[in-house]
């Protein structure tokens, strides 16, 4: 029995830990889901029973995609990634590659996804985990290089709703994206049947979050510049939780924006679209980002990098590296304090200058010295 993330009645073991972690997640509890797997991965470590750790992993992995710690869940699928293959899981490894490829594709980094679906390669069975894992991957990729057609195909074909047969879990996982992809085509059938299971679910539990997503999938769904859009997209914004999911919220600012524009209300567009563009720039999910600039220039306005200190805009990391790139240290002496490798710098600093939108070291010398004299004058 599971109370408020406590195991009672079970003897605590990886297995158990895992079987309840895998409850709660069904429920949508997912910071229960994540205390439970959390145990159950230290536990399995402690007996050494590594053969239960990359279960115990992937639904880690599933509870930090919920609770929206994307780049959490990726280096937790990196490790049972590792495990799986030490301990010849094959099949585990794979639904690990494709966690990854589906965590890469959310935030648009297509390099990185199509290279774990390439590590699958062609011997999962159609209708297992992995193979639905990759087609949701690749959906999400035709989804953002503007081939909704194709990512509605993708999703619909995880499971055949009423038969019992393919991914149905995953299924449901990637029905707001079934739903964002079919919002785009005259005929939506396999997408009204998966909103359906994703709305009894949703309204099953307790989570924000499900509901949330549910509101924005029916705003998605409703007829265009109708009220009943506008009301269900505001719904969602309601629901959205303000602790965690801050890439959810962000998604459904960004297509009430591009809704509101497209209804021809270029001025009520343009705030959920600047919101939009801030989580994502947050979040340092460039591709987003991106979009959101291109549908405010769209809605009448002319608009430059975003204006958020460099402190927000950048990871620890990176501010560290720009922080020493600013005092005049090569990258070279950088990977020496920082312990890392040049490539890991210069990596790391192609990203910050692109976050920061400006193209060499002098500039962001100058950007720094900047930002701490204004920060000396506001503390005056």
């Amino acid at each position: 029995m599971v109370l408020g993330g406590r195991l009672t009645g079970w003897a605590l073991t990886p297995t158990t830990l895992t079987c309840a972690a895998a409850a709660g997640l069904l429920v949508a509890v997912d910071g229960a889901a994540h205390r439970l797997a959390e145990r159950a991965v230290g536990l399995a470590r402690e007996r050494g029973e590594l053969s239960m750790l990359p279960r115990a992993l992937e639904l880690r992995a599933i509870a930090e995609y919920w609770l929206g710690r994307h780049e959490a869940a990726a280096e937790t699928s990196r490790d049972g990634l590792r495990v799986a293959r030490a301990t010849g899981q094959v099949n585990c490894a794979n639904v690990h590659l494709g966690m990854l490829a589906v965590l890469a594709a959310i935030r648009a980094d297509r390099d990185t996804s199509l290279r774990r679906v390439r590590e699958i390669g062609e011997s999962p069975t159609p209708g297992s985990r992995p193979h639905a894992l990759a087609g949701w991957a690749l959906a999400v990729l035709d989804l953002v290089d503007g081939r909704p057609a194709e990512a509605a195909d993708r999703l619909a074909s995880l499971a055949r709703l009423g038969t019992g047969r393919g991914q149905v879990l995953v299924q449901v996982m990637a029905t707001p994206y079934l739903v964002e992809a079919a919002a785009h085509l005259a005929h939506r059938p396999a997408a009204t049947a998966a909103l359906a299971v994703f709305d009894r679910w949703a309204s099953s539990t307790a989570s924000p979050l499900r509901r949330a997503l549910s509101a924005r999938c029916h705003a998605l769904l409703a007829p265009r510049g109708g009220a009943d859009a506008e009301r269900a997209f505001q719904a969602a914004l309601r629901l959205h939780p303000t602790e965690a999911g801050m890439f959810e919220r962000a998604r459904t600012e960004l297509l009430f924006g591009q809704e509101l524009r497209r209804s021809r209300r270029p001025r009520d567009a343009r705030t959920h679209l600047h919101q939009a563009r801030e989580m994502f720039s947050l979040l340092g999910v460039e591709r987003w980002a991106e979009q959101a600039t291109t549908e405010l220039r769209a809605a009448g306005e002319s608009i430059g990098p975003p204006d958020l200190p460099a402190a927000r805009l950048l990871t620890g990391q990176q501010l560290r590296i720009a922080e020493l790139v600013a005092e005049g240290a090569t990258n070279r002496e950088i990977a020496a304090r920082m312990f890392l490798s040049t490539r890991t710098v210069d990596h790391h600093l192609r990203n910050v200058f692109h976050r920061l939108g400006i193209r060499s070291r002098t500039e962001l010398a100058r950007a720094f010295t900047a930002e701490r004299h204004v920060g000396l004058a506001s503390d005056r």
